[in-house]
């Protein structure tokens, strides 16, 4: 009774810390309790997954919003930095960051709105995708990164005498976990998809962040 009770309380959780360890291993508990898995295959699978996570250093947490889907959202603050200013920086930022000219996204000063679509490396063959949403008023601006999805390619090998050709498979990220339902031998590229995405929005913002406060210093020549 007590193992029900944590997994419900568990995952009443979610929508507040998001996807998280805890919730995975709330997964199997809960399957075990369906009787889909015997308690010996539990141990074991627990067991390999705490050595896994061990190793890795942590999960990688994810963010969720009120529907299910990961969301991740920042607020910068900038002191005596004007509406007008942010946004043209940030303009100017997407151009140089990303080589994403002002013809090749969404942008209105008038809503403080900047919308494009970017991606960024996991590995030699996947590639994450996403949406990004810049809001901007007067000293301060919120950027929210939305749609996130992987692209995985596969190349084109023979099967025997037969050749099959190179194709790509899409999947959203919420098609990755929970990781501990799949094969353990995906488990550690899946964590290291989530790491990857993980760092890579917490390093855009802070790349962000540091090329607005350092407007002055581009115009020093």
């Amino acid at each position: 009774m007590k193992l029900i009770f944590l997994i419900l309380t568990i995952l009443s959780a979610i929508s507040t810390y998001g996807q998280s360890d805890s919730i995975e291993k709330a997964v199997i508990h809960q399957r075990v309790l369906s009787k889909v898995i015997s308690q010996e295959e539990y141990v074991k699978i627990a067991r390999k997954w705490n050595e896994t996570i061990k190793k890795a250093g942590r999960y990688p947490d994810l963010p969720l919003d009120q529907d299910g889907r990961v969301y991740y959202s920042f607020e910068d603050r900038f002191d005596q930095m004007n509406k007008q200013r942010l946004f043209n920086r940030s303009l100017e930022w997407l151009s140089i960051k990303h080589g994403i000219l002002p013809s090749g996204l969404y942008s209105n000063l008038e809503d403080g709105k900047i919308i494009y679509r970017s991606s960024f490396n996991i590995a030699n063959n996947i590639t994450g995708n996403y949406t990004s949403v810049i809001t901007i008023q007067d000293n301060k601006l919120l950027t929210e990164f939305i749609n996130i999805s992987y692209e995985t390619f596969y190349a084109g090998h023979y099967s025997g005498d037969t050749w099959v050709p190179e194709r790509y498979i899409n999947s959203s990220i919420e098609q990755v976990y929970p990781i501990v339902l799949k094969n353990p031998s995906e488990w550690n590229l899946n964590l290291e998809m989530l790491k990857t995405t993980n760092d890579w929005f917490r390093n855009e913002i802070a790349n962000l962040h540091n090329y607005i406060i350092d407007y002055e210093q581009h115009y020093v020549f």
